[in-house]
């Protein structure tokens, strides 16, 4: 049961981190992530394949069943937590780019 949970945290945590990324480029801000830059090329819906990714990746883990399994689960929601926080950090000093009349 722990380790589903561990997977649910580890989807969910995709929701801010994706929603705060779009804000920051909003602001003129840059992907960090060469994996997620490589995504963005798709278009709006880069973060298709980044959720699917995780579920994947989280559902394997479960599946494992295995102790190592669930430290990399712990790890990976510490590691999103931590992005989510610098995002949001970052989005604090982030002022939106001033829009372009075209007159």
């Amino acid at each position: 049961m722990l380790d589903v949970s561990l997977a649910l945290a580890l989807v969910a945590l995709q929701i801010p981190d994706i929603w705060t990324t779009n804000r920051i480029l909003a602001c003129g801000g840059r992907e960090l992530n060469p994996g997620v830059r490589l995504l963005m090329r798709m278009g709006s819906r880069w973060w298709w394949p980044k959720v699917a990714i995780a579920v994947i990746a989280a559902g394997i883990l479960v599946a494992l069943n295995d102790p190592v399994a669930r430290v990399t689960l712990i790890l990976l929601n510490v590691v999103y937590l931590a992005v989510v926080a610098s995002n949001f950090r970052q989005l604090a000093r982030c002022r939106p780019r001033p829009r372009r009349h075209l007159d």
